[in-house]
């Protein structure tokens, strides 16, 4: 395959069952082309994708190995982690999944309010209509609200809620209205912005309350 593409091809794996063979299994891959490796140091696991944390003295192991780069994988919570985890291992890079689902702005390590970017996605999918279903949208919606907010007493109330909406237009108006609420905040009208520090634009969402009233994996840092 490495010798089809224009393009690098690279290799993400687990730890193999036993431990022992990540090394020669990866050792393998690069002797068959790949450009580099990212090591998830977790093993398969048949009840949980995350089976605990992730095991960072392999990834040091296999770097020692290999002489392609090596990317490492796992246990990265905020931005804090991720020269952490660099300096120990030892890795070329750091990949992160699940974290930036609820904080997409991780890698320029700022944690803005989550209200703000679930509008600002919300805005996104109304401008690019068709490429999230209604279903995708909400798990975005929940993974922003969960990573800042999960442990308040509304949490569950809000995921229930969540899921009886049917479309854009009524999760826009939930998030303004009662999520806010819920958060202690006056309800967002239609002349709330969200700001996009990066390009200067203002996001503007045309919502209202009688709208809700009739309603019922990966980033990649390199060295």
């Amino acid at each position: 395959m490495s010798h089809s593409f224009i393009v690098p091809t690279s290799a993400k794996i687990r730890l193999a069952q036993p431990v022992e063979k990540t090394v020669d299994f990866a050792r393998r891959l690069e002797a068959c082309g790949a450009a580099w490796v990212t090591l998830h140091a977790r093993t398969v696991s048949a009840r949980r994708r995350r089976q605990g944390a992730a095991d960072l003295d392999q990834v040091k192991k296999l770097k020692k190995c290999l002489r392609v780069p090596v990317i490492s994988n796992g246990n990265v919570r905020e931005w804090s982690n991720i020269p952490e985890n660099l300096d120990y291992t030892g890795a070329d890079g750091v990949m992160v999944g699940e974290t930036l689902l609820g904080n997409p702005c991780l890698f320029v390590n700022e944690l803005p309010d989550p209200v703000d970017i679930a509008l600002e996605y919300l805005y996104l999918c109304r401008q690019f209509p068709g490429t999230a279903s209604v279903a995708t949208m909400q798990t975005h919606i929940r993974h922003f609200l969960e990573y800042q907010c999960g442990r308040c007493p509304w949490f569950q109330k809000f995921r229930t809620a969540l899921g009886t909406t049917k479309s854009l237009e009524e999760m826009d108006a939930f998030v303004r209205v009662k999520v806010e609420r819920w958060r202690g905040k006056p309800p967002r009208g239609q002349d709330d912005v969200v700001h996009d520090d990066d390009n200067g634009t203002d996001f503007l969402t045309v919502t209202s309350e009688t709208d809700l009233d009739e309603s019922n994996d990966l980033g990649l840092i390199l060295r």
